[in-house]
């Protein structure tokens, strides 16, 4: 199924190869009820469907739907010849050749169906027939010749075919077939010239391709490059020459050739994902990260879901590159506008615009606990840093923001965070500190907390150390230390460990959690979870304009992240509000990823309403960000309830 669809994608002509099928005896039709076809969905997740269900649920009625589109219809024929459906496209070929304005395509693809399922006379008449109509084609005489060649006339097979190539020298299937029938009876002496033969033929290119693969396998390079540069100067539109050219250089090891001969020629549009894909290898061998970058944004656009797992896999590739260039600006308070920026809910609420119908806020008099971000324990050179995203930079974020946010959910308090930010740069990180430290800074935010949590983060050994402070900030008192030790691979455990601590030291958890929709992250979601926690930081930094966007790393990442957890996790509620919340950040400062996100963000709604989650009625911030105006006024028109009646207003009024 996934060559089906790479074949559909790329425009691939379709010759008369593909296997023969016989009628469905009793014993097939079982085993089709087994035999499973990967598909996939919106969001390029495989889906495994058994052929009877294909053939009953999707290509009948895609058939059907399609009975007077000749352009669909024509596409859904190929797949299925493709999957091995013959006997159930026979009508609908018969169809095509009625309505398709294009001959050479219907009579062709008709005449392939009866090849396989069908008189092979009947299939020579479509075929003579289509010849009377638009005069003798390579397509249609290379598929003459394997009527003939099916009948067992070899001289007639063999004067068809080459009067195909002749009229089209550049035919795959014809050219292909033709130079392997050379091969077998003359060896690889013959082979090589019937491809010189080919390649003199008038407007020939594509035995010269194939004459530069030989000189390339041969070591041969500047011959090679040479037969390529002529090749691409006359065929450069076309997929094969580019998908060719480029495979075989990045095989051979020619990565700075490879993107000198096919870059400039390359359309995303045009020629399609696997050639981007080849280059995006070489941009990254080559260290050239913003033209790989900047591919990967246009062959996203093309939104082709077979292909985004492995687009997916690269632009993490590129940012792992960017991670390992990267360095950390020291930073002097002296020079530079640092604040601190205070987060009063949990950080998945910020960009979901108040929703005060779903999310139930604390009690004006509950007791105020508030975190910071973790210090890093220092070495006597280092200086506070203006952090890019690494792991400790993360983490010394998410972990106070998971823990602000567990004590808001499951204690009467109304928990805090504050996060340090340079304005207009991006978080910092200071150095840990001492005793007398953590002291003045609770004094300092006496004022406006009850219970500061402050601490330090340290990775050594490979082995994580957190350490936290409880203080009373009126008495100045310390309430309490908790210390978490652990390895790399234990940090999600150690984590919980330490939730339990602080809850235990402030009294211990409710048995409900303060919203209806929250539950406690298990031990398998709180590595991603503590990743979506820190994105969803970023996103509104940047979206309330305290950070530039180019102070984001992986903002196509940051904005999927969630959604892949609700994906994985549908019976959890969070990651899809940090999604949609995420979604209503990039609207907000105008990301220019956006768009890749609409198709999938409303087929999440649909599924969302159709399992009766509690988020879907945020469904309006979809409508806003993807400028669905007709969607917003039917909900305004549906919606009754005052307070959701303000929500809406608040969430169009959202530049």
């Amino acid at each position: 199924m996934f060559k089906r669809l790479i074949e559909s994608l790329t425009g691939k002509s379709i010759g008369s190869e593909a296997p023969a099928h016989e009628p469905a005896a009793p014993s097939v039709a079982r085993a089709e009820q087994s035999e499973l076809i990967t598909a996939y969905d919106v969001h390029g997740r495989e889906i495994q469907i058994t052929r009877a269900d294909w053939r009953d649920k999707m290509l009948l009625p895609q058939l059907q739907a399609k009975w007077n589109q000749p352009d669909e219809l024509y596409g859904l024929i190929v797949n299925a010849l493709n999957d091995d459906f013959v006997a159930e496209i026979g009508p609908a070929s018969a169809r095509l050749i009625a309505t398709d304005p294009i001959v050479e395509r219907s009579h062709v693809i008709r005449a392939i169906v009866l090849m396989k399922h069908g008189p092979l006379d009947e299939a020579e008449r479509v075929l003579l027939d289509a010849t009377t109509k638009v005069g003798e084609t390579g397509t249609i005489l290379t598929n003459l010749a394997k009527v003939y060649d099916a009948r067992g006339d070899q001289a007639k097979t063999d004067a068809t075919l080459w009067k195909a190539i002749t009229l089209d020298p550049n035919q795959d299937n014809g050219l292909g077939w033709w130079l392997a029938r050379e091969r077998e009876r003359s060896g690889d002496a013959g082979y090589i010239a019937a491809l010189e033969k080919a390649a003199a033929l008038p407007g020939s290119w594509r035995a010269t391709l194939y004459l530069g693969r030989e000189r390339l396998g041969a070591g041969d390079v500047p011959a090679a490059l040479e037969l390529f540069r002529k090749v691409l100067a006359q065929a450069a539109q076309n997929t094969d020459a580019l998908l060719t050219v480029s495979g075989d250089l990045g095989n051979a090891g020619k990565i700075a050739e490879l993107v000198d001969l096919t870059g400039p020629y390359y359309d995303a549009a045009v020629h399609g994902p696997q050639v981007g894909l080849n280059l995006l290898r070489a941009y990254l061998q080559l260290g050239r990260l913003d033209e790989g970058e900047a591919l990967l944004d246009r062959l996203y656009a093309l939104n082709m879901p077979p292909f985004k797992q492995h687009l997916d896999a690269m632009a993490g590739e590129f940012q792992d590159r960017r991670r390992q260039a990267a360095r950390s600006r020291p930073v002097d308070e002296s020079d530079l506008q640092i604040g601190q920026v205070p987060f009063e809910l949990p950080i998945w609420m910020y960009g979901l615009r108040d929703p005060d119908w779903l999310f139930a806020p604390k009690p004006a008099d509950a007791r105020k606990v508030t975190f910071l971000m973790l210090g890093k324990v220092l070495s006597g050179v280092e200086h506070a840093e203006e952090q890019r995203e690494d792991d400790l930079g993360r983490l010394s974020r998410a972990i106070p923001l998971y823990l602000a946010e567990s004590i808001y959910e499951w204690t009467p308090a109304h928990a805090q965070s504050l996060v340090t930010v340079v304005m207009g740069g991006g978080p910092v990180v200071f150095g840990a500190q001492d005793a007398a430290g953590e002291r003045e800074t609770a004094a300092q935010l006496a004022a406006h907390t009850d219970v500061l949590v402050q601490g330090s983060i340290a990775s050594a050994d490979d082995a994580w150390t957190i350490d936290v402070g409880i203080w009373d900030t009126a008495r100045l008192e310390l309430i309490g230390r908790e210390t978490v030790s652990t390895h790399h691979a234990g940090l999600e455990a150690a984590v919980l460990e330490l939730e339990g601590k602080l809850l235990a030291r402030l009294g211990g958890a409710q048995a409900r959690p303060h919203d209806r929709l929250y539950t406690r992250p298990t031990l398998d979601q709180m590595q991603p979870y503590l990743n979506a926690l820190a994105q969803s930081l970023m996103l509104g930094l940047v979206a309330n304009a305290m950070i530039p966007k180019d102070a984001m790393w992986g903002e196509r990442n940051m904005l999927e992240w969630p959604l892949r957890m609700a994906l994985h996790w549908p019976d959890h509620e969070v990651p899809k509000a940090m999604y949609l919340s995420g979604i209503s950040h990039a609207a907000r400062y105008r990301s220019d990823v956006l768009g890749e996100f609409e198709e999938r963000s409303f087929a999440l709604l649909r599924d969302m309403t159709q399992t009766k989650s509690p988020v879907a009625d945020l469904g309006p911030l979809l409508l806003h960000a993807f400028n669905r105006a007709e969607g917003l006024a039917a909900v305004r028109r549906e919606t009754k309830d005052a307070r959701r009646l303000s929500w809406i207003e608040r969430v169009t009024a959202t530049p």
